[in-house]
């Protein structure tokens, strides 16, 4: 039997590793939400740690710790909403530290999620594990402090891990379904240059990678979380556009795109060309490396 606990379990990622999880029998999963919830599965049990004394929910018994909470980026940045992307964070992953500091066992494992946002916006350089950066900008100053306070984890004696997802392709939401919006309305194309990198990964690729370097023992620190074979956003535009049987012909300008989007601009313009060079040596594979196979398996299946 292996006992986890999920914070951020009813979002994109969430919902796709509790399928995963609940294949197997032998597995007991506690998801903390902010919202009153029931579970009509055995093997699930909400938990609102909104609510004072949470912790008295979550059993002694936790052998896993995947953190995934945190307020979206996917959202007009105000001066509010920055400052909740920095602190839901830092919040949540500071709360699961004095959780288990306060017990006597703590957890095997810490899965703590991040993001590439780390490295900085670049068109040429590439960017691995190996590459390490002070923070340079609000994007990497919260993957900073979100693993910094991830971190202490290590003075319990549990293993951490860092996913620095990369851009995540799903059906089911995060940036494809906004990204696909103006084909489906036959606008699409390039947005600025169209050179921007993007470095992006399959729903289902990222769930089977935490889950694989979970169960690797040798496995700790950073991870990047993206495809072996990052594109550019015109690239992308193209592939997106011909599986979808839509024109790829616009031009958005940059500056227009930063007008109208503000600050959340950066996510589609200021982006970077990073590959997972750990996972692939950890022994990870791919089941979508390629770009085309990840956006037929989701618009044709």
């Amino acid at each position: 039997m292996t006992t986890y606990l999920i914070s951020g379990g009813t979002g994109l990622v969430g919902q796709r590793l509790l399928q995963r999880l609940t294949q197997s029998q032998t597995n007991t999963v506690y998801i903390l939400t902010r919202s009153s919830q029931q579970s009509h599965q055995r093997q699930i049990t909400y938990i609102d740690w909104s609510q004072e004394n949470w912790e008295q929910h979550v059993p002694d018994n936790i052998d896993i710790v995947i953190n995934l909470a945190g307020t979206t980026l996917n959202h007009y940045w105000t001066s509010a909403h920055k400052q909740r992307m920095m602190t839901s964070r830092i919040q949540a992953t500071r709360a699961l530290y004095d959780l288990f500091r306060q017990r006597s066992k703590s957890p095997d494992v810490l899965f703590n999620a991040s993001a590439i946002g780390y490295y900085p916006p670049s068109q040429s350089t590439i960017y691995t594990e190996e590459t390490q950066r002070l923070p340079h900008d609000l994007l990497s100053e919260i993957v900073y402090q979100w693993e910094q306070q991830a971190a202490l984890f290590n003075n319990l004696g549990t293993r951490v891990l860092y996913g620095r997802f990369g851009l995540i392709f799903s059906k089911h939401g995060g940036a494809l379904p906004m990204m696909a919006l103006p084909y489906h309305l036959f606008v699409g194309g390039k947005l600025s240059s169209g050179h921007q990198p993007y470095s992006w990964i399959h729903i289902d690729d990222l769930v089977s990678a935490i889950l694989y370097l979970i169960a690797q023992p040798s496995a700790n620190g950073p991870y990047n979380f993206t495809a072996p074979n990052p594109t550019t956003q015109h690239q992308f535009g193209r592939v997106l556009g011909r599986i979808l049987h839509r024109p790829h012909y616009t031009r958005v300008p940059g500056g227009l795109l930063r007008l109208l989007l503000g600050q959340m601009a950066t996510l589609i313009l200021d982006t970077q060309y990073v590959l997972p060079e750990r996972l692939l040596q950890q022994g990870f594979t791919f089941q979508y490396p390629n770009l085309d196979e990840a956006l037929k398996e989701i618009y044709t299946h």
